[in-house]
C-alpha cells in the first residue's frame, strides 16, 4: 500500500526518471521546463543605437561624440603612431553597483564593406595623452561616474566607418554618415 502512496505522490510532485518525462507527461514533470528558456537582457533589447544616441548594454552606455576619420597622429606633436587613423570621442557611462573595467577587446570599428577594426592601443594612448583625457583602458568607470575618452582604430584611407561594435553585453552604436 505504502508503494502505491509514493508512486501516485511522485507521478503529481516530479518529473519521471530515465528521459521518461519526454515520453509521458506527467502534471510535476510539466510544470519543470527541460531545458532553460532564453531570456531577453537589457543588452538584447536595445542592440542598436541610432548616430548620436546612446546604446544602452545593461548598467553601461555608451555614446560616440564624434568621428575623426583618417587622422594623421604623427603631426603637430601629437605623438602618435604612423598610420592612418578613425578616432571616436566616447563618452561611457556607468549606472550599476560595479567598476566597470573595459578592455580594448570590447571595441570593434566595423566599416562599410564589412572589415572588422582592432582598437590600436598605442595610438589610443597618445591621443587621450594629448587632449588630457583618461585613457579608458588605464582606470575604470566608477559606479554613478562616466568617463570621457578617445579610441583610436588603424584604418586605411579608404575605409568609412559606419558602426562600433562593444561588447560589454553587445551591441552597435550607428556612426553618423559623411
Amino acid at each position: 500500500m505504502a508503494a502505491i502512496f509514493v508512486g501516485v505522490y511522485a507521478y503529481f510532485t516530479t518529473p519521471l526518471p530515465y528521459g521518461l518525462s519526454s515520453v509521458i507527461r506527467t502534471p510535476g514533470g510539466a510544470s519543470q521546463p527541460e531545458s532553460p528558456l532564453p531570456t531577453q537582457t537589457a543588452a538584447a533589447a536595445n542592440a542598436r543605437a541610432s548616430a548620436g544616441q546612446p546604446l544602452l548594454l545593461g548598467a553601461a552606455s555608451v555614446l560616440v561624440q564624434s568621428v575623426q576619420r583618417n587622422q594623421d597622429l604623427t603631426i603637430n606633436n601629437r605623438g602618435g603612431p604612423p598610420g592612418t587613423f578613425t578616432v571616436l570621442d566616447v563618452v561611457l557611462q556607468n549606472s550599476g553597483a560595479e567598476p566597470l573595467s573595459p578592455a580594448p577587446s570590447n571595441f570593434r570599428l566595423l566599416d562599410e564593406r564589412g572589415r572588422v577594426f582592432a582598437i590600436d592601443a598605442e595610438a589610443t594612448r597618445s591621443t587621450n595623452s594629448v587632449a588630457h583625457r583618461r585613457n579608458l583602458f588605464d582606470a575604470s568607470v566608477p559606479p554613478g561616474g562616466q568617463l570621457s575618452t578617445y579610441l583610436a582604430f588603424e584604418t586605411p584611407p579608404d575605409s568609412n566607418a559606419s558602426s562600433l561594435r562593444v561588447q560589454m553585453g553587445y551591441g552597435e552604436a550607428e556612426l553618423p554618415r559623411q
